[in-house]
Formats: C-alpha cells, structure tokens, sequence
C-alpha cells in the first residue's frame, strides 16, 4: 500500500514537472495574452453595457403603464362663491392607472434601437482593435525572444569551441611544443567569448521578461518558447497575389476600417433621429381609476368603497405635436453629421494609407530579408569550411592561435547574421499573413 502512495505522489510530481516545462507555441502565447489582457477584459464590460443600452432602446416602443394614489386633507374656513365663510374640514384621494404610448415620430424609437445596436458593435470593434495591437506586440516579443535564445545557443558553442582550443593549448604549452603567449591568447579570447555569452543571455531574460508581461505571465523563469514552425526549411516561400489583390483582401480583415465604416452607418441613422423633429409627434394615452371625498361631518356621507365603485371613470386621450419653429437647429445638425462624416472618411483613407505602407514595406523586408538569407548560408558554410583548413594547418605548425581566432569570429559573424537574416523572414511571413489574412496560421 505504502509503494503504490509513493508511485502515485512521484507521478504526480513528475505531471508537475512535465507542465511547468511546457513550450508554448506563438499561438499559445497570443491566445493567453488575449484571454489575461485587463484592457480587453474591460473592453468586453463595456461592450456587454452597450448590449443593455440596446435591449433598453428596442422596449422604448412598447407603452408605459402607471399606476398612482394620490390624497390629501383640507381644515379651517373658507370662502363659497357667495362670499360666505364657514368651516371646510375634507379628505380628497383619487387612484388608477393610467398609461401613455407614442404613436408616431418619423420611426424615432426604431432609429433609435438601430442607433444603440451600432454603438454596440462599435464597442465590440474597439475590443478586436485592442486584440489586434497586442497580437503584433506578441509577435514582434515573441520572435525577438527566440532570435535571442538562438544567439545564446550559438555563443554557447563558441564558448565550448575556445575552451577545447585554451585545452590543447595548455598541453601543447606543457610540452615545449607552443609558447605561453598561446595560452594567454587562449584565455583572454575565452573570456571575451563569455562576456559576449552574457550579453546576449541578459538581452534573452530582458526579452523574455517583457513577452511574460504582455501575456501577463506570472513568472516570466517559467516561460519557456518553443514553435515547430521556426524549424521548417525556408528554401520555399509563400507566394503572394498581385499587390492590388493583398490590400484589397487586408483592408477587409482590419478592425479599424471596419470602426469607421460603422461610424458612417451610424451618421445615417443620426440623420434620421435629427430629421424626427420635423415631424410631428402623436402621441396616445389611457387611464382609469376613482376618487373619494369626504366633509366628516356631512350627513350621509357614502363610504370610500361605496364612492370609489361609483365615482370609477375611464379616459382616451390623442396628443399631436407639431414642431413650427425650433431656432434652425436641425439644419444645423445635419450639417454637422455631414462634416463629421466627410472627417471619418478622410480618416478611413489615412488608415488605408498606413495599411498600404505596412504591407509594402513587409514585402520589400521579406524580398530583401529572404536573398540576405541564401547569402548568410553561402557566406557561414564557406567560412566554417574555411575556419576547418585553419584549424588543419594550426595543427601543423603553419598558423598561429590568432589566425584560429580570426577565423572563429568570421564564422561566429557569419552564423550571427544567418540566424539574424532566418528570424528577419519569419518575422516578414508572419506579419503579412496577420496583416492580409488577420491569422499566423
């Protein structure tokens, strides 16, 4: 009994391990952001209070329903129409329900529900902005810490490969074979090398830490990167349609065209809910109900139930409104709601343009990014087989340890920029297909 508890205590612990060690992918990573992002949340709230407002909008047709009691008591004296004085001691109350419907205003109540889903939507749109922007700011966190990672992975081996060059120094020095300046040469570019190492590893954490903050990731130590995409040969490039063809597809998969194309919906409307005050306005209502009175020391005065059941009346009532003269009020807002829609699509054409600009300067990045790539590969294989005829002829006395080092640094420049030049063309990809598709996949 005692073996299975510690079997199942050690599995779990090693469950524990496996999933503080998981590698979140870039999706991963965006869709945590997205869900664990405050401002989005709070957008959300707003979003779900515009929702109210419009279910508030839709039941502004139906009647409104009263019900009232009122009363109140009269003492001391008073004058009849005779000019007689003499005591006025009475109760009055009255009670019902009454209720008041519009019956025609241009479609106001109708405009106005129309008006309020809009707005709705508006505050659904400004959340899909926000999720766009933390998205790219992922993206661009994200890919930035992986480029970091492969440098240090690579400033690692170098490391290693002038700690097993400092190693045959020292023995080839303990012989008689090499001089002690050899060693020294050793040692000082060993500890260059792990100057540079740290470097990179604190730009690693610093990156690391700000992707965890976009996220809002607890313990940034725990976020380890990791995407299968980034291993994939890129010797074979998505091929884009005609220029056209991409802005045309981007512009419709961007949120804040789509804010402004919402925005002109909704000067329509306005116009329409301004336009209501031209027309006049009808307007129905009903009521029903009883009163009471009482002098106190009338004779025979009849009980409240009594008067109330024949005192009981019923109304019907129509009031039109006709608008005559309003100080010119409504030209004016309309020639407001037609500037503010000229201003909204001057910004919609602002926003194309910067959409326009983005792409072309990711495709001109990714065209440029992926020769610089074909080049760095050509560049680190030839200098690493160069850096193996120096290692050749150092072993044969022919070189010194600084032509070693030299050629270690080429390579290490060369391997530097392939990785550079690999991440640069991820990062091309991925961005134009969330710009023109509005997806990574």
């Amino acid at each position: 009994m005692k073996k299975t508890i510690g079997l199942s205590v050690l599995f779990v612990l090693m469950c524990v391990h496996v999933i503080a060690q998981k590698a979140w992918t870039l999706q991963e990573c965006i869709d945590y952001a997205v869900v664990h992002n405050l401002p989005i949340k709070q957008q959300d709230v707003k979003a779900a209070i515009k929702e109210l407002d419009q279910e508030m909008a839709i039941r502004e047709r139906l009647p409104s329903i009263n019900g009232y009691v009122n009363g109140y008591t009269t003492f001391g004296h008073s004058q009849d129409v005779f000019g007689t004085i003499r005591r006025n001691d009475n109760m009055n109350s009255n009670m019902g329900i009454n209720s008041e419907i519009t019956l025609y205003q241009y479609n106001y109540f109708r405009n106005q529900a129309k008006k309020a889903a809009s707005e709705a939507e508006q505050e659904r749109i400004e959340m899909e902005i926000l999720k766009r922007d933390l998205t790219v700011r992922v993206m661009e966190s994200y890919l930035e810490s992986l480029l970091t990672k492969a440098l240090v992975t690579t400033q690692d081996s170098a490391i290693r490969f002038s700690m097993q060059l400092l190693q045959k120094a020292e023995k080839s020095t303990a012989i008689g074979t090499t001089a002690q300046s050899v060693v020294a040469e050793a040692k000082s570019n060993l500890s260059r090398e792990r100057q540079q190492y740290q470097q990179y590893h604190k730009e690693l954490q610093k990156s690391v830490l700000k992707l965890a903050q976009l996220l809002n990731f607890v313990d940034y130590k725990k976020l380890i990167l990791a995407d299968p995409m980034l291993e994939n040969d890129l010797s074979s490039y998505k091929v884009y349609p005609d220029l056209m063809s991409i802005r045309e597809e981007a512009y419709l998969h961007n949120p804040t065209l789509n804010k402004y194309r919402g925005q002109i919906e909704q000067l329509a409307i306005e116009s329409k809910l301004i336009k209501s005050a031209l027309y006049p306005t009808v307007k129905g209502s009903a009521s029903l109900g009883s009163t009471y009175f009482n002098a106190f020391k009338a004779p025979g005065e009849r009980s409240f139930f009594i008067q109330s059941k024949d005192n009981f009346a019923q109304q019907l009532a129509v009031t039109v409104s006709v608008p005559i003269f309003n100080k010119g009020k409504t030209k004016r807002q309309l020639q407001q709601v037609a500037l503010n829609r000229q201003a909204i699509e001057l910004s919609s054409e602002n926003e194309k343009l910067l959409h326009q600009q983005i792409l072309d300067k990711l495709l001109l990045e990714l065209e440029e990014n992926k020769q610089l790539y074909t080049i760095a590969q050509e560049a680190s294989a030839a200098t690493g087989q160069s850096l193996m005829y120096t290692l050749r002829s150092f072993e044969a006395g022919k070189v010194s340890i600084y032509d070693i080092n030299t050629s270690k640094n080429n390579l290490m420049k060369a391997d530097t920029e392939t990785i550079r030049a690999k991440y640069n063309v991820l990062f091309n990809q991925i961005m134009l297909q969330y710009q023109i598709y509005g997806d990574i996949n």
